[in-house]
């Protein structure tokens, strides 16, 4: 069946321009030392060690000479039987074992698609196809539906209807055209038979360059269960999930494997060392390894080898309970829980001391805030003599000095943003809402944000 669009629809899109913007890096490869730490007996003696298991009733300790000793609870002090009873196994191995995997390693063990989208001034694209045709979309949290440029939906192949439908926008309303979509499809995510809304996107804009077709909004992000990393530059989709609501889990990894060669040779076994051109098999049954160059195997095959890596392989085994959220909590990430008001995301913040509720808009160039809210929050907002642009064309806006912008711990001091009238033109089909400020792409890049649709947070490391 195909999913019809309200005929007043509020499409909040902000393509805001200014002043500059600072890159993500690469999620550096850090290990980090064993937690050795002083354990005190009832009796008030100390040894240093690492705890490395525990039962119900004993735990494990490591000591610095390589040697294990095991120790029932009521031998450790109150407050060593505490700090026992609050560790995680799980947790403890990922810090000392598999802290050096990257947020999209990680991701793709737990069965995600990746892309690395391209960063243009700070909106995000996507490479994909739109009704079997190469086309680039945006992506755009702020966006509560998907939308097509309109000259695009009708070059590829899209059934296009009037223009009596309505969208809004900064600039103001748009006419929009209930459009009939074969599919959209990015790797191995895709939607089928949809009606969508298409509108003239780049109406009014200065210089625009029409360069992308569609931009995709939150609904189709929370039906891939999308993951958006802006440290790597990287999305993330379950597209197998779609309209299952059962926790993800990591797929349990056999001991051994079939490794086939390309003269059709076959070897069940597991690796135990590789390099840059061979590989040491531990064959199933068999005592003595087995090395093979890492040319003869199939190409399906060297590409497991290339991935394979002995953290990998601790994670799979030792690790597959953690969440992507504790994964990320672990790597000194601040997570917020995320506010959803129809397909829009909200976080809590402060503005200059005063509680602010702020739209996360991937598609906003840079963060913008309600005139009237900022001068209610203390800053000081100049005359409206700047212009953004957006769907329904052009808005004035005011350069507004902020002393200080916060989200949990991630603070921005003494910036300067723009300001404008977010709920002006927005009519009766967006009614008053209740948030001061849009989030966008500027300080989440800053932030090295990440965005999970399925645990409906937003990560940001403060520091």
């Amino acid at each position: 069946m195909k999913n019809r669009i309200p005929t007043q629809l509020a499409l909040f899109l902000t393509f805001i321009v200014l002043l500059g913007s600072s890159g993500g890096q690469l999620i550096p490869r850090k290990t980090d030392k064993p937690e050795y730490r002083d354990f005190t007996s009832s009796g008030g003696k100390t040894i240093k060690a690492l705890l490395i298991d525990k039962t119900e009733d004993t735990l494990t300790l490591k000591l610095p000479n390589g040697n294990t000793a095991i120790l029932s609870y009521e031998k450790l002090s109150k407050e060593d039987q505490e700090y026992v009873k609050e560790w995680d196994k799980e947790k403890a191995l990922f810090l000392t074992q598999c802290k050096t995997l990257t947020i999209r390693e990680l991701l793709e063990i737990r069965g995600y698609e990746s892309f690395q989208f391209i960063i243009k001034g700070n909106h995000i694209f996507v490479e994909g196809e739109l009704n079997g045709n190469k086309s680039q979309f945006m992506i755009d949290t702020g966006a509560g539906s998907t939308v097509l440029h309109i000259e695009a939906a009708k070059e590829k192949g899209c059934k296009v209807g009037p223009l009596d439908q309505k969208i809004f926008g900064i600039g103001g309303e748009a006419p929009a055209a209930l459009t009939e979509v074969p599919e959209i499809r990015l790797g191995q995510a895709f939607i089928k038979d949809q009606v969508l809304l298409a509108a003239d996107m780049f109406k009014d804009i200065p210089g625009a360059r029409k360069n992308y077709d569609a931009i995709l909004g939150a609904e189709f992000m929370s039906k891939m269960r999308a993951v958006i990393s802006y440290k790597e530059g990287r999305i993330f989709f379950r597209p197998d999930l779609i309209g299952n609501n059962d926790e993800i889990e990591v797929p349990e990894a056999p001991e051994y494997r079939f490794f086939k060669t390309k003269d059709r040779k076959t070897y069940k076994g597991k690796i135990s060392k590789k390099n840059a051109t061979s590989i040491e098999l531990g064959i199933e049954g068999q005592k003595k390894n087995l090395t093979l160059p890492i040319g003869r195997l199939t190409d399906e095959d060297q590409k497991y080898i290339t991935d394979w890596s002995p953290q990998r392989e601790i994670f799979l085994r030792q690790c597959r309970g953690l969440t992507v959220k504790d994964i990320l909590e672990l790597r000194k990430y601040q997570s917020f829980e995320y506010k959803r008001m129809g397909n829009h995301i909200f976080v809590d913040g402060t503005l200059n001391k005063k509680d602010t509720l702020f739209m996360i808009d991937t598609g906003a160039f840079s963060t913008v805030l309600d005139a009237k809210w900022a001068k209610d929050a203390g800053c000081q907002v100049g005359p409206m003599d700047q212009t953004v642009y957006g769907v329904g064309g052009k808005a004035p806006a005011a350069i507004t000095q902020v002393p200080s912008l916060t989200m949990g711990k991630a603070k921005f001091e003494n910036r300067q943003l723009l300001s404008i009238d977010l709920f002006k033109q927005l009519g009766e089909a967006g009614g008053a809402r209740p948030y001061g400020a849009i989030f966008g792409a500027d300080f989440m890049r800053e932030t090295d944000a990440v965005i999970t649709y399925r645990e409906k947070k937003v990560f940001l490391q403060p520091d």
